[in-house]
This record gives structure tokens, sequence and C-alpha cells, in this order.
């Protein structure tokens, strides 16, 4: 099993990890803070090995 902790605002690598196989499986709220639009939420992704 594999997890990923990925920033909701960065759409590339969220495709890039869905393109492997993985799935969002949670999401934290405000979880980091971008120098450009400040509080950010993030995913938790997960793919079956």
């Amino acid at each position: 099993m594999q997890f990923n902790f990925v920033v909701a605002s960065n759409t590339a690598a969220v495709r890039l990890w869905r393109s492997v196989g993985m799935e969002i499986i949670g999401t934290i709220p405000d979880a980091f803070r971008h120098q450009q639009n400040g509080l950010t939420d993030a995913y938790i992704m997960y793919r079956k090995l």
C-alpha cells in the first residue's frame, strides 16, 4: 500500500498521481500555507500495491 500527501492546488501533481492509479481518499482542510494562495487543502492519496 502506498500513501501520498498532495497539495490540492497542485493540479499537475494530482493529475500525475491519478494517472498512475492513485485515488484521493481524504482531504485535510487548510493543511498547507501557500505564499500566493494562503491556506490550501491537501489530499491524502492511496494506491494498493
